[in-house]
């Protein structure tokens, strides 16, 4: 949170339910960084304002990265922004949202050596380039996010329906979050000039009409993958951020139920949203397909979504399969009655994709 500014971060406080003691100072750090940041943020608010009026925030139609946690989307991300002609956001801009544009060089130097090796859910390495979704950007700019949940494990299944769903949530809260979505985008096309913008979040799943009304030109990518790999993945990556990031103590039981009801819900969304786009504008993969055969699947992605040709950029997709091939993804295998529940509860999942 040490990127908030000050709204966003009493916001959150004041409805996390209060912090345990030993994360006090967690708080005092983000407190004093929005401080500190305040000036130099409304600067660049209006920097912003600015540049976007002049028409420094115009570009291709960006590319949209939907699918459940644990459904392939990382490497999906990885792989696609191995094209230059593609701009996604990385550690800083995601990190410090409200202003990556005016870090200079000497400043983003010594943020960058704070960065973690890898990250910590699955290992992957990181580093400054490394393509991020911008779900932290938005948790750090406004209250509706799945992250506040993880901070604030006392309402992680309130804030997971909130911030993926809009589940409860006034028009004024939804409107804030379009406003600062936009005001991210549109920052993040001023930073990278005339690249289309590459941004992946399974949150945004669910959300495909805000989307389009936000970049009605906007092209999607929907991966999926096996469901009962998808739920034992998602649970342990829960867990683990609950046990990295959470400021107060929680129950580890709660996490199979939220995983389980959430996955329905968002695809219904998803379902109901489709139907707003032409043809030619969303394509369906399966990640043990892309995973078997990943050249050939980003070359039907690119002539369906019209991105542009494949052959200059392949060289550089294979050259990075090569450094991550040493890279060992784990089992998820699940046992009875989990097999059995995740089997009813996912029926459309089974029998859509046939799993």
């Amino acid at each position: 949170m040490a990127g908030a500014d000050a709204a966003t971060l009493a916001s959150v406080l004041r409805r996390g339910g209060g912090v345990g003691p030993l994360h006090l100072h967690r708080v005092a750090t983000a407190a004093g960084a929005a401080a500190v940041r305040a000036p130099l943020d409304l600067l660049e608010r209006r920097r912003v304002e600015r540049l976007a009026g002049q028409g420094r925030a115009e570009g291709p139609p960006p590319l949209f990265i939907l699918g459940h946690w644990r459904s392939g989307t990382t490497h999906l991300l990885n792989l696609l922004a191995q094209d230059p002609r593609f701009a996604a956001p990385d550690p800083l801009t995601v990190g410090l949202p409200w202003g990556f544009l005016g870090l200079s060089s000497f400043w983003r130097s010594r943020l960058e050596e704070w960065l973690p090796p890898d990250r910590i859910i699955d290992a992957m390495p990181v580093d400054p380039t490394s393509p991020q979704e911008d779900e932290l950007a938005l948790a750090l700019m406004q209250p509706l996010s799945y992250y506040h949940g993880i901070f604030f494990p006392k309402h992680l299944h309130r804030a997971f329906r909130r911030g993926v769903l809009f589940e409860g949530c006034g028009p004024e809260a939804v409107q804030l979050w379009r406003r600062r979505i936009e005001h991210y985008l549109t920052k993040m096309q001023i930073c990278c000039g005339g690249r289309r913008l590459l941004i992946k979040n399974p949150a945004h799943t669910p959300k495909l009409a805000e989307l389009l009304a936000l970049r009605p030109d906007a092209v999607f990518v929907h991966i999926h993958r096996n469901p009962y790999e998808v739920f034992s993945s998602t649970c342990r990556m829960m867990l683990t951020l609950l046990r990295e990031l959470s400021l107060q103590s929680y129950d580890p039981r709660a996490v199979d139920g939220l995983v389980l009801d959430l996955y329905p819900a968002m695809m219904a969304r998803f379902d109901r949203d489709r139907a707003l786009l032409p043809p030619g504008r969303l394509v369906e993969i399966r990640y043990d397909r892309f995973v078997a055969n990943p050249l050939k699947t980003l070359a039907e992605v690119y002539k369906e979504l019209k991105l542009g040709p494949f052959a200059p950029v392949q060289s550089n997709m294979e050259r990075y399969l090569t450094e991550v091939r040493g890279y060992r993804r784990a089992r998820h295998d699940l046992e009875d009655p989990a097999r059995r529940t995740v089997r009813r509860q996912w029926a459309f999942a089974f029998d859509r994709w046939g799993y």
